[in-house]
């Protein structure tokens, strides 16, 4: 006589345990995102490097060795912070990277002009371009 083989059921994982493990695999495919994407930005700069004063939209993007002259970490793109120009201090959202001399740059957008900025400042490229000597150390 031949039995009915039966099958165990499915095991369910609970929801919450199944949102960490997904959260889990959606950071180790952004962490191989930046990594594939930092890989791809050297190889770049091997063959076509990046000049000076010339925006990036990511560090991976400038050439190697760069120097920052501030004790705070190097702000992320979108960030807001104080930039100390000819004694004024303004607010600025950073922009992208650059770099000049050896330093690394802010490229940034002023949200406020001070009042003895002059229209002529502008007008250059390397206006919206801060170093980390420049921006105001957050007390």
């Amino acid at each position: 006589m031949k039995t009915a083989q039966t099958f165990r059921p499915a095991r369910r994982i609970p929801a919450a345990r199944l949102a960490v493990i997904r959260a889990a695999s959606a950071a180790k495919a952004q962490a191989r995102e930046e990594a594939w994407q930092a890989r791809q930005d050297a190889l770049e700069q091997l063959t076509n490097p990046t000049p000076e004063f010339e925006p990036a939209p990511r560090l991976t993007m400038l050439p190697g060795g760069l120097h920052w002259s501030n004790q705070a970490p190097v702000p992320a793109i979108g960030a807001t912070v104080t930039v100390n120009r000819d004694g004024h201090q303004e607010r600025a959202e950073v922009k992208g990277y650059t770099h000049a001399a050896g330093f690394l740059g802010l490229v940034t957008e002023t949200t406020h002009h001070a009042k003895t900025a002059s229209r002529r400042k502008r007008i250059t490229p390397r206006a919206g371009v801060v170093f980390g000597s420049q921006l105001t150390l957050a007390a």
